[in-house]
């Protein structure tokens, strides 16, 4: 849908499955600068797109862990990767909430996520969790949807009565960014930013698709035409 998406080398490693579950908004492990050995977190790993591209990044010396909340998808991303060939990787998934995954401090190189933390009513909570795993000296990748500016109180109780699309919990993208900078990540730098074309914003704002999430009235998305913004950044937590 933009810049710093898949590219089509990288897409010929993903399953079927994991590719049409995929409903992301970037490519988190296209810009993470992931290397041999590394650990990688995937925040919302939904079908498993994001954790089969890590582990070809990560190698064999490396280790994976997807989380999600949804068991479901747990189950569909665990078929791909066997899908992909990667059952014998070291390859975790959990099925938590992003703000609880039970894993030890300092256990993580790099956290990915892919359009899920928008979703998260308390995102200070999630961040603070992605802080907490990770190394000294590690980074966040991060591909996510935020708004330009505030909206009208009453316009947001409507995107929000359909949490699942991804404008039921975008935030203005200063709030965003003082969240991230606020738990202690540092510095964060802008990769690429994308404001959505009227397409974009109806397909993110039904997201996963209209038998799930019916379609935002036309005046909504409207008003929020111009408004919403696709954006990729690092940051990294202090040594």
């Amino acid at each position: 849908m933009d810049q710093g998406l898949y590219v089509h080398a990288e897409l010929s490693s993903v399953p079927d499955l994991a590719r049409n579950l995929s409903r992301g908004c970037g490519n988190p492990t296209g810009f993470a600068n992931l290397e041999l050995g590394d650990v990688v977190v995937d925040f919302g790993c939904g079908g498993g797109i994001d954790v089969i591209l890590a582990a070809h990044k990560v190698g064999p010396q490396g280790r994976v862990v997807g989380i999600d909340s949804a068991h479901q998808m747990i189950e569909r991303a665990k078929q791909a990767v066997a899908e992909a060939g990667l059952q014998d990787r070291n390859i975790e998934f959990r099925n938590a909430y992003l703000d609880q995954t039970q894993l030890p401090g300092d256990f993580a190189d790099v956290v990915v996520s892919n359009c899920v933390i928008n979703l998260c009513p308390d995102k200070d909570t999630v961040y603070k969790e992605a802080f907490r795993i990770l190394k000294p000296g590690g980074r966040i990748a991060i591909s996510d949807i935020v708004l330009t500016e505030d909206i009208q109180p009453r316009l947001r109780e409507r995107f929000q009565s359909t949490w699942a699309g991804c404008l039921g919990g975008a935030v203005s993208e200063q709030d965003y960014f003082q969240t991230v900078s606020g738990v202690g990540f540092s510095p964060v730098q802008i990769v690429t930013q994308h404001t959505l074309t009227p397409e974009e914003l109806v397909a993110m704002a039904s997201c996963p698709g209209e038998e799930f999430t019916p379609s935002p009235a036309e005046e909504d998305l409207a008003a929020v035409q111009g408004k919403v913004k696709s954006i990729k950044f690092t940051a990294m937590k202090p040594r």
